[in-house]
């Protein structure tokens, strides 16, 4: 056997994998609506939002926002262990 040669991923193996990536990607959708478009819906029918409180919901929604992108890549890469 060289080095080179790579072993098949079993079935059940590959299922595994594609569950992960599933439970991190719906981990990337919470964290998507739960963290943007909460605060965005309370600003938009909530009259009595302060503006002091306005900017940390951005910023919350901000960080939401790309950390859920981050979450999706993850998943995307995770399902790379599917070529082998």
């Amino acid at each position: 056997m060289s080095g080179n040669e790579t072993t098949k991923l079993s079935d059940a193996i590959k299922e595994k994998i594609k569950l992960q990536a599933t439970f991190i990607n719906g981990l990337a959708i919470g964290v998507l609506l739960i963290g943007t478009f909460t605060p965005i819906t309370r600003v938009a029918y909530d009259p009595t939002v302060r503006p002091e409180a306005f900017v940390s919901m951005v910023l919350t929604a901000i960080i939401c926002f790309m950390l859920g992108f981050v979450l999706h890549y993850y998943a995307s890469r995770h399902l790379k262990g599917l070529d082998q």
